[in-house]
């Protein structure tokens, strides 16, 4: 997995979208040749409103954290999207972390602490993806594993 940043005309103005994605080699319709191709896992949103550094280490958080599928050759693209299904469930919870309104990177210990916090948050949240995703009880999480350490 990998923060994919896709750039998209509006008009005149141009924006860049932030997502986790995973390359799966298929092919298309028809009698396409196989390739590689991307699958988006997760949105961040506009670059402009996310923590480019705390994005990345969300990526790998959510793919240390993502379901395991046993797979077979061939069947790539189906198992991919067996787990995009399953991360999207959390998907708003992903974008309030990453967001820079939230600013989480200020209340995170540097690495290698910060990324077993996020590990431990997607991992349950992936748990309980029913769970709300607002500031408030992610900070709130936040504090709950800091005082448990």
């Amino acid at each position: 997995m990998y923060l994919r940043r896709n750039k998209v005309r509006c008009g005149e103005s141009r924006r860049t979208y932030l997502s986790i994605a995973h390359n799966v080699w298929w092919s298309g319709e028809g009698n396409r040749r196989a390739q590689s191709r991307p699958i988006v896992v997760a949105s961040f949103g506009v670059e402009d409103n996310v923590d480019l550094d705390l994005a990345r280490d969300l990526v790998q958080a959510v793919e240390r954290c993502a379901p395991k599928f046993a797979s077979k050759r061939g069947e790539g693209k189906a198992v991919t999207m067996r787990i995009a299904q399953e991360i999207r469930k959390i998907e708003p919870f992903l974008k309030a972390l990453a967001s820079r309104k939230l600013n989480l990177s200020e209340h995170l210990p540097p690495h290698p602490e910060r990324g077993t916090i996020l590990e431990a948050l997607v991992r349950d949240r992936l748990a309980e993806p029913a769970i709300g995703a607002r500031e408030e009880e992610i900070l709130t999480s936040i504090r709950a594993r800091f005082d448990m350490a």
